[in-house]
């Protein structure tokens, strides 16, 4: 009994929120897609704004000559469901800037597993202009602080 009653959160980690306790993300990992450019790897940082609702940056950087080799991506993420779920997903949208010196708008989803750590799955699409639409796939991991 001893046991149990030691093992029960105090009242002030039983009011903590998730969104309280890590409001900040650094993810890394690697990204391909449908897309002439070459598997890569990516940076991403996220900082919780307000309530479900997050802004989000991420370089790309790809291993191949055909396509730009770096792209950089700033964003909103808006978390959907409960924050104490531990899969959650999200839709996200933003604007991408790569090495050809292009811009383009990005959409997609993600789903994060894990609380203090874990691993992400992120699914972009966008289109350069004039050109026809990406897909992006970004297998990571992250620690949220």
């Amino acid at each position: 009994m001893l046991v149990f009653l030691l093992a029960l959160p105090s009242p002030a980690q039983a009011q903590e929120k998730p969104d309280e306790q890590r409001r900040a993300m650094l993810e890394a990992g690697i990204v391909g897609g449908n897309s002439i450019a070459c598997p890569g790897h990516y940076v991403a940082v996220e900082r919780n704004v307000a309530g479900p609702a997050s802004v989000y940056g991420m370089v790309e950087t790809y291993r191949c000559t055909e396509a730009p080799e770096k792209s950089s991506r700033l964003g909103v993420s808006v978390r959907l469901g409960d924050p104490g779920w531990s899969v959650r997903p999200a839709v996200r949208t933003g604007l991408e800037y790569n090495d050809d010196g292009e811009f383009s708008h990005t959409i997609g989803a993600n789903l994060t597993l894990g609380r203090r750590y874990g691993a992400r799955f992120t699914v972009d699409r966008w289109a350069v202009p004039g050109g026809a639409p990406l897909v992006l796939l970004h297998l990571g991991g992250y620690v949220s602080f």
